[in-house]
Formats: C-alpha cells, sequence, structure tokens
C-alpha cells in the first residue's frame, strides 16, 4: 500500500510538472487598415482617432498631415488611374475637405466648424463695440491654396439689447476686423 500511494504522489507530481508548458512571448504588431478604395463607391472610410479631444478642431491641417498619409493612399489606389483625389475629414463639430493632386501635394482644402473658440482679439473687439452683448454661437470657415490660408473669417451671432446681430470677423495674418452683416 506503501508503494502504490508513493507511485501515485510521483506520478502526480512528474504529470503536473510537464503540463507546465512555456510559450514564447507574443509579438502584436500594429498594421494600418488597407486605404484601398472600394471599388462601387469610389470611397473609404476611416477612423483616425485623436489624441486629445479638440485636436482635429484646433488645428485641422496639422492634424490632416500628421495623422493621414497621403502617399500609402495613393500606392495602395495606383492602378485606378486617378489624377486627383479628395479627401474628407469630418467630426462631430466640423469638417476638412481636401484635394491633392496625383503626386500627393495639397492642391486646396477648405474647412467649416461650429462653436469654436473665437481668438481674444476678437471677443474683445465684439464686447467694445456691443456692450453687455451674449455670443449665441459661431462658425469659422477658411479655404487654403496649398499649405497657405487663402481666406479664414468668423461668422457669430450676438444678442445684444437691440436684438440678434450677425457679424464676419474676417481673419487676415492675425489681425482680425470686424463688420456686420
Amino acid at each position: 500500500m506503501k508503494k502504490l500511494v508513493l507511485c501515485l504522489l510521483l506520478f502526480g507530481f512528474l504529470s503536473s510538472g510537464h503540463s507546465q508548458i512555456l510559450l514564447d512571448e507574443a509579438k502584436v504588431d500594429y498594421r494600418k487598415e488597407s486605404m484601398r478604395l472600394d471599388p462601387n463607391t469610389n470611397s473609404l472610410e476611416i477612423e483616425i482617432p485623436e489624441k486629445t479631444v479638440g485636436e482635429f478642431q484646433r488645428d485641422p491641417l496639422a492634424f490632416m498631415k500628421n495623422s493621414f498619409d497621403i502617399q500609402q493612399f495613393i500606392a495602395d489606389n495606383e492602378e485606378s488611374g486617378y489624377h486627383s483625389y479628395q479627401v474628407n475629414f469630418i467630426s462631430n463639430k466640423g469638417f476638412l475637405v481636401a484635394r491633392f493632386n496625383q503626386s500627393g501635394e495639397l492642391v486646396s482644402s477648405f474647412q467649416k466648424f461650429k462653436d469654436v473658440r473665437l481668438p481674444e482679439n476678437a471677443r474683445l473687439q465684439i464686447l467694445e463695440k456691443y456692450r453687455d452683448a451674449a455670443i449665441l454661437g459661431n462658425r469659422y470657415v477658411a479655404s487654403t491654396k496649398g499649405w497657405d490660408i487663402h481666406k479664414a473669417y468668423f461668422k457669430v451671432k450676438v444678442r445684444d439689447a437691440e436684438g440678434i446681430q450677425r457679424l464676419r470677423i474676417n481673419k487676415d495674418r492675425e489681425l482680425l476686423s470686424l463688420t456686420g452683416l
């Protein structure tokens, strides 16, 4: 009986030792999803996550430059024979439409965002002209030729004692001019 118990203990010890299989380290590589266009719709939809909230809205051109690789997009779709590309970036606050040529250079872009933070000097100009005014909402509109901003302005809706006023604040090289609509 002693030998039987001793054999069972020895067998249990040896079998549990062999059941511990060591695995090699698992390597997980991040591979971007394919940027191949859908042949039926000639479109592609990819979700590009923001690192911080509002990163896209703060500077859409810089976000596009850092997060989207147009050269990879062109390489994935080179057999399609396109001469230009239109890329749309959309968020819940607005959008950016960028047009690229065949070699991947930015030709032009258009962006429109709602309820953005107005520059400090624009807010001061509004409060100087419209005392006791409340800003109801605003929109930022900009267009570029290449990477240079060609036209940029804010449309602002203000409520004061006289009623609701609509203003346009032109943004030209960090100088702001206030005009009524």
